[in-house]
């Protein structure tokens, strides 16, 4: 059973994090917070434990950080370490129910991306907000054009 994480260094939001003593794992632990606070990374770690598959981890290196990721986590009284991109011991009891697993394992028959997500939570009211999104819209796509020529 996973029990705790001891650390996370050197990746995606987590530059050196060591969690309170008292932050303990359940047999059905739910991770959530504001977007850009690293729920994504922290379920590419568990997947990455789990499958004892490193590009995972190796896809969400810390940009800019000298060193490589440091992962610790306790799992069923032993401590899973994540070091010179190998994991010193799996945990293939780990099952993560994130965006990864519906896309595998969900057919809807409407397979939503990345560009569909953010256009889904896009509202904005009134004239002005909707002819200043014009103008972003068309501003960006020509940063966009000049950028690739």
């Amino acid at each position: 059973m996973l029990e705790r994480i001891h650390l996370l260094r050197n990746i995606g939001q987590f530059d050196n994090v060591s969690p309170a003593q008292d932050t303990a794992l359940t047999p059905f632990s739910l991770i959530y917070g504001e977007n850009g606070r690293g729920k994504t990374t922290l379920a590419a770690i568990l997947r990455s434990l789990s499958t004892n598959n490193p590009t995972f981890v190796e896809e969400r290196k810390r940009l800019g950080a000298e060193h490589a990721p440091h992962i610790i986590i306790k799992n069923a009284g032993a401590q899973c370490i994540y070091q010179n991109g190998a994991w010193s011991q799996s945990a293939p009891n780990i099952a993560i129910f994130d965006d990864l697993f519906v896309t595998e394992n969900v057919c809807s028959g409407i397979d939503v991306q990345a560009d569909h997500r953010r256009g889904l939570h896009e509202l904005i009211l009134g004239a002005q907000g909707v002819a200043l999104n014009e103008t972003l819209q068309t501003t960006s796509s020509e940063l966009k054009r000049t950028i690739s020529i």
